[in-house]
């Protein structure tokens, strides 16, 4: 499993006040949010701006570029011109409820070599991603989730046993009664990950992770990672605990319904 971390640009001028995250950060890879930035009535226009700024900026160092934001056709395309300049080949979008639209824009990112993965509804169920999957064919249906969605372990489980073949990317963040978007060990955090990490250990989850903190919480980024790479790597070590194992098999008994 790779760990990364979730920085956001809101516009343009926000390009130095994330430098110092992704020079914190070297040499892991990142993720960059730009939703603010592409719904801006100026984002057709800074997009030239915007690519040089970036490309001094980043240098090989984004894994995906997110856009939390249901896209028209035109900014897609305007969209995908900056990603394909700027190397990146993976592009987090929204799940759009129309089939025919989330097959157009799948088609369109394969021309500039950008695979699309989906953020879908919490409640997909794995009859529905295995529609979907049809549907794109012969693209592949990628999608990610996150585990402060869930109501419970068992929920998170629960996805993850249903959906483990189409998850490319899981969101990481902690939150309290008040608020999402906390450092995964913050103390006032509800969930515990290094439970998390037991539970994707113990399904054979091997692909990324992505911390999604809010931006007061950065300067936690780094500390995190190191932490939640040394837990994994410590449960990949030893054998996962019993508690662990009877949690997925209960989940797995309840789905198939035994």
């Amino acid at each position: 499993m790779r760990i990364l971390a979730s920085l956001i640009l809101r516009k343009l001028k926000d390009v130095e006040k994330i430098e110092k995250y992704v020079k914190m950060l070297h040499p892991n890879k990142i993720e960059l949010d730009i939703s603010k930035m592409v719904m801006s009535e100026d984002f057709e226009r800074f997009i030239p701006l915007l690519a040089v700024e970036l490309e001094d900026l980043l240098s090989d160092r984004v894994e995906y570029i997110r856009v939390s934001k249901t896209l028209e056709k035109n900014i897609i395309e305007r969209l995908l011109n900056l990603i394909d300049y700027l190397n990146v080949e993976k592009l987090i979008l929204d799940h759009v409820d129309e089939l025919e639209k989330m097959v157009s824009i799948v088609d369109e990112a394969s021309l500039y070599g950008v695979k699309v993965i989906w953020r879908v509804r919490k409640d997909l169920t794995p009859e529905e991603a295995a529609e979907i999957a049809n549907e794109l064919t012969p693209h592949k249906l990628r999608i990610c989730i996150d585990v402060s969605s869930k109501r419970s372990i068992r929920d998170f489980v629960r996805q993850v046993l249903g959906l483990g073949g189409y998850i490319e990317v899981i969101y990481l963040d902690n939150k309290s009664t008040e608020m999402r978007g906390l450092p995964i060990f913050c103390t006032e955090g509800r969930i515990n990950y290094v439970k998390v990490f037991k539970i994707l250990r113990c399904v054979g989850y091997e692909r990324d992770l992505v911390l999604k903190y809010r931006s007061s919480y950065y300067d936690s980024y780094m500390r995190d990672i190191q932490l939640a790479e040394s837990i994994i790597s410590s449960v990949g070590s030893q054998v996962v605990d019993n508690r662990t194992k009877r949690l997925v098999e209960s989940v797995l008994r309840e789905m198939m319904n035994l």
